[in-house]
């Protein structure tokens, strides 16, 4: 189920659900999505520090948890990924969000969100956060508005028409096995990450393998996997993934440019 196409002067909300944020680059940030004709609001804890975190557990499972119970809010925006989701998803409950599902979006640590939602069959937006609008190019900011607004919007790629699940390798990785574990039969599986070394990169992949989850999909989405650490181990990222999955046929598609990189184009994922 894809939630409703946004309209203009329609309610979003930003907030933080992981890593802390700048409040000024945020609120900057902002200005592009009011320039869209939305009414964007900010969580009573999205500009909170707590460490690492952006606030106390309880305070962020408030914001996340107030903003999916109402019904004026037609998308939530993640400030940032970072770290975090995984330490709050299980205490939300998504019964109103189920009845009255609108998108979500993010990427990084937000895959936790995009993984436990698409098991429900509702659909999340796998795009620019506001931490990273100043950066991101034009063109990933169009792809964006274009899936906010338009309900047929698919960002270009060899697959159309075919449900995609996935986001970051790491965090995808680090569900197997749990509630939030993503389903990827009769699917295409998108994958991208940042700042790992390639043997790490190496375990991830061989791990998705032994959990089954290149068993019966339909393809292989390779995002950018951006600023990989020398380790000495020897293959690159393509070379790590082909090596792997050699025994099977599905076809496999590189470059997609999505990611932590300037060019991060909207992808909307589930179904």
């Amino acid at each position: 189920m894809r939630p409703s196409g946004l309209k203009k002067s329609d309610k979003i909300i930003i907030l933080s659900p992981s890593g802390k944020v700048e409040e000024e680059s945020i609120r900057l940030a902002c200005k592009k999505l009011e320039a869209w004709g939305l009414n964007v609001q900010f969580g009573s804890h999205a500009f909170d520090v707590y460490n690492k975190l952006a606030g106390k557990d309880e305070d962020r499972i408030s914001d996340l948890q107030l903003a999916l119970d109402d019904e004026s809010i037609k998308a939530i925006f993640c400030s940032r990924g970072g770290y975090g989701l995984v330490r709050i998803i299980d205490s939300i409950d998504f019964s109103a969000f189920k009845i009255n599902p609108k998108w979500i979006i993010g990427f990084s640590d937000v895959t936790v969100l995009h993984n436990h939602i698409n098991l429900m069959n509702i659909a999340t937006i796998h795009g620019p956060m506001p931490n990273s609008f100043k950066s991101t190019l034009e063109t990933a900011m169009n792809s964006l508005k274009s899936a906010l607004f338009d309900k047929n919007y698919q960002l270009a790629n060899p697959f159309l028409g075919e449900e995609i699940v996935g986001g970051n390798l790491a965090i995808v990785y680090s569900l197997l096995g749990t509630n939030s574990d993503i389903d990827t039969k009769g699917k295409v599986l998108l994958l991208e990450d940042i700042g790992e070394y390639t043997y790490n990169i190496d375990r991830m992949i061989f791990a998705l393998k032994k959990a089954g989850k290149f068993e019966g999909i339909k393809g292989l989405l390779v995002g950018q996997f951006s600023g990989i650490k020398k380790d000495g181990f020897g293959f690159s990222v393509q070379e790590i993934i082909e090596n792997c999955i050699a025994e099977y046929d599905f076809p496999i598609h590189y470059d997609i440019p999505v990611g932590h990189v300037y060019d991060n184009r909207a992808v909307v994922l589930g179904s």
